[in-house]
């Protein structure tokens, strides 16, 4: 499976960032930010895809 372009604009910002809380993400966003709602999806997505792992 492959990223969507969302989902590698998330991924292109945790190499950046190496590990981040949500808010660490949604700061590092541009203008206008997506709803935290739509990162969350994001990042469900991409675990589920095998990507990434968090922590609730």
């Amino acid at each position: 499976m492959q990223l969507s372009k969302t989902e590698e604009q998330v991924m292109q910002l945790l190499w950046k960032l190496k590990k981040a809380f949500m808010r660490d993400l949604l700061a590092e966003f541009p203008e206008p930010k997506p709803a935290t709602t739509t990162v969350a999806t994001l990042l469900k997505r991409m675990k589920n895809k095998g990507y990434i792992n968090y922590e609730l």
